[in-house]
């Protein structure tokens, strides 16, 4: 349950930081970085934990903020990782959790 709470943690620092970008402008490679390795973490605690969609999405999120030119943007959208869909698949997760548990 923890670390769907971190990924919902970090999909609010990540709207965050991207709602700075739109308003001052600018982005800033040590917070990318710290992104990258945010949603990398998340993308193994989840494996480990069997939950393979989310942590597909974490890993591709992180290696989007590592390199923002390595997926196109059509694969993207297919991946579907918008912070939305991130969101709330962790939620359903985390009700399923606390339904079953």
């Amino acid at each position: 349950m923890a670390a769907l709470q971190d990924v919902i943690r970090a999909v609010r620092k990540t709207a965050v930081y991207l709602r700075r970008i739109k308003r001052r402008g600018g982005r800033s490679e040590d917070k990318e970085e710290e992104l990258s390795l945010l949603w990398t973490n998340l993308g193994f605690k989840l494996e480990a934990l069997k939950l393979t969609a989310l942590s597909k999405k974490c890993q591709i999120s992180g290696k989007h903020w590592s390199d923002p030119a390595h997926y196109s943007q059509e694969f993207l959208e297919k991946a579907d990782v918008s912070l939305e869909s991130i969101e709330k698949l962790a939620l359903n997760l985390l009700h399923e959790i606390k339904r079953d548990g």
